[in-house]
């Protein structure tokens, strides 16, 4: 056994007594020595290690190093930032969440590794956001926050890890490994530490859907299904969808309270008004706010996305009178409130008469902070 190969063993062991969760998820881990990787990597599927490099790490950082490679596999951060078109700041996202949760257990990484105590909960395209908007802010954002170090690009995308097949098999493999290591853990009652660890939890063991998918499917399926059938068709067998029955209003709300990320706000209202737009029956109307509205207009008439206006404090006091005003003022039809927010605003009002969904933006509240409605996170 080479020097390596023993170092490696001991650091399952250790971590296998020290964090059974950790060492659970190493011990079903694959490397492979890789010399054109100048320190450590992987490609979704596999470690890939620099082992000159590792052998010169102490004993503590040899086995956070493992540790780090291994949360970018279990998160499979190969495959979720894929799409991504700035690998340097995809990368830097990916060490935020897994570097958090490594500090977060007590367990040592290299001077270099970067860390952010105030985005490391998030989820990697989430800070991935926020990190490209400061960067567009300013230039120095990114050599000012985390250094003038060269960012290590830990995610290596290989033709293997774009099968499409291999990804299913593989994420199914990394699933079943984290239920058997979170077991493991709660029985030997040592549990993992940190917010991040609730984002594996969330994202790899419960069913998720893209935010985009998600307000689609909001909007469509607000109207009632098997009710609002034109009567002239039904003695003919058929049964077709009366156009004057069943309406819904989508009354969406923006906030303009923060700084705006103008490229996905346009991406988020592209994704309402072809929701509203292409779905027979609804209709909808745009508002800007902030502590009072600034309404913009019918969806179907609007040409383009409307400039921001407002920009001052928040309150969403405004909207929930709104919504019962809309609710009480049109009984034939359906209303759906949606409102996209950072969410940072006091949340003393009343349950509203209608249905609710909150689209909230990178960086803000947490899901547990919304009284009422649905909650979807809008993210790169």
């Amino acid at each position: 056994m080479s020097s390596f190969e023993e170092r490696f063993v001991k650091s399952r062991v250790k971590l296998l007594k020290s964090s059974p969760f950790f060492g659970t998820i190493l011990l079903h881990t694959e490397y492979k020595i890789d010399e054109s990787i100048e320190t450590a990597a992987t490609d979704g599927t596999t470690l890939l290690l620099n082992e000159e490099w590792m052998c010169k790490q102490t004993e503590e950082h040899f086995s956070g190093v493992l540790l780090h490679e291994v949360l970018h596999m279990a998160l499979d951060h190969v495959e979720r930032t894929r799409d991504l078109d700035d690998l340097m700041i995809a990368n830097i996202a990916a060490d935020i969440v897994v570097n958090g949760i490594i500090k977060d257990n007590k367990i040592s990484l290299p001077k270099e590794a970067i860390y952010d105590d105030d985005l490391k909960h998030l989820s990697v395209r989430e800070i991935y956001s926020i990190i490209k908007q400061k960067q567009k802010e300013n230039e120095n954002h990114i050599q000012d926050k985390y250094g003038d170090g060269e960012v290590n690009e830990c995610l290596q995308k290989s033709a293997k890890s774009e099968d499409t097949s291999q990804h299913e098999a593989n994420s199914e493999k990394w699933k079943n490994i984290i239920n058997k290591a979170k077991t493991i853990s709660k029985m030997k009652q040592a549990g993992v530490k940190g917010s991040g660890m609730a984002r594996i939890f969330k994202e790899l063991l419960e069913p998720t859907i893209n935010w985009k998918d998600a307000l689609y499917k909001y909007i469509t399926q607000s109207r009632a299904d098997f009710e609002g059938y034109d009567r002239r068709f039904i003695h003919e067998g058929m049964y077709i969808d009366d156009a004057g029955g069943n309406k819904v209003h989508v009354a969406a709300f923006v906030d303009t309270s923060g700084s705006v990320d103008e490229e996905l706000l346009q991406d988020f209202l592209s994704e309402l008004f072809f929701a509203i737009n292409s779905t027979r029956g609804t209709t909808g109307y745009l508002y800007y706010f902030d502590t009072e509205l600034y309404p913009q207009g019918n969806i179907e008439d609007l040409d383009g996305v409307p400039k921001p206006v407002g920009l001052g404090g928040t309150s969403f006091v405004p909207i929930m009178k709104e919504l019962n005003k809309i609710s009480s003022e049109n009984s034939h039809t359906n209303t759906v409130g949606i409102i996209y927010t950072d969410g940072f605003a006091p949340m003393t009002w009343e349950e509203p008469e209608t249905p609710l969904l909150w689209c909230i933006s990178p960086g803000g509240v947490k899901e547990e902070n919304i009284k009422y409605g649905d909650v979807v996170r809008i993210e790169k």
